[in-house]
């Protein structure tokens, strides 16, 4: 007989507490570093907390990767409680993270590593598709194959309103930046093979750029899972009601669940930030 399966994810899944209590979801809180001072996202730290301190120092708080040693506690825990852990982890594409679960996975038989190839909620409708096979009955081993061959399924499309965060990063040009904010552009950044891309520019304010990214991608020909739609959004609850009205006008999604985008996410993207995040049916369906 197989052991129980946890189901585990990195903070960065950005999956709200309800949905985490409510799947059974364990996350493992990621470091976030205001200056020299060591935080764990969602612990010590919070999305609103990022933006005070940059308010008050003009310098973005950073993130950071765990060691090995951070992660083989928590699968010294689950393993002795006799689970066979699955645990996803944000792209190797954008972070060394999903590298060292499988260094830390090593010392352990039962623990499977997953490199999500996306990022946020992106990570999050994985980790509940993952909860969903596990409660179909699946073996760890088989969920954990199962969600590395679907990851290519994800859409994860997200609107910001300033290039400001990314600038500060270092993640575009202070001409990016200021031209953008010049013409009023606010860019789509979509999740392509694991890396952020910018996909298109739209130009207006959030809710109008919003609803134009929900039609444009819900109404492209792509056969969708209707299952779910996730939101990841921070500062953006102005607009809410009327993106999930244009979501359900495009799409009859069983559910819909809203989710605030957490620290790693909004550290870069910055207040006024907006995405829709599904599966597209897989090609043998």
């Amino acid at each position: 007989m197989s052991n129980r399966v946890k189901i585990v994810a990195d903070s960065t899944c950005d999956l709200n507490q309800e949905v985490l209590a409510g799947y059974g979801i364990e996350t493992i809180a990621l470091p976030v570093n205001l200056g020299d001072k060591a935080c764990l996202d969602g612990i010590d730290v919070h999305t609103p907390d990022l933006f005070q301190y940059y308010k008050e120092t003009g310098k973005l708080p950073t993130t950071s990767a765990p060691t090995p040693a951070y992660y083989e506690e928590f699968y010294k825990r689950w393993t002795e409680e006799g689970y066979d852990v699955v645990h996803l982890s944000i792209s190797a594409e954008m972070t060394v993270t999903p590298n060292i679960a499988k260094m830390a996975a090593e010392h352990y038989p039962n623990i499977y590593p997953v490199d999500s190839r996306n990022v946020s909620a992106g990570m999050g409708i994985l980790v509940l598709l993952a909860c969903e096979l596990r409660d179909q009955g699946l073996p760890a081993a088989e969920i954990a194959e199962t969600i590395r061959r679907r990851a290519k399924d994800v859409r994860t499309s997200f609107v910001i309103s300033t290039l400001l965060y990314l600038y500060k990063g270092g993640r575009c040009t202070g001409v990016q930046a200021l031209g953008a904010n010049l013409l009023n552009l606010k860019p789509c950044i979509e999740v392509k093979e694991g890396k952020m891309q910018v996909a298109k520019k739209y130009r207006g304010n959030l809710e109008h750029v919003a609803l134009q990214m929900i039609r444009d991608k819900l109404s492209a020909g792509e056969k969708i899972d209707l299952s779910k739609l996730l939101i990841a959004h921070y500062d953006a609850d102005a607009i809410m009601d009327k993106a999930c009205k244009e979501i359900a006008a495009c799409q009859p999604f069983e559910k819909i669940l809203v989710n605030q985008a957490g620290c790693s996410v909004s550290v870069h993207c910055g207040p006024g930030t907006f995405g829709i995040i599904y599966l597209a049916e897989p090609e043998d369906a």
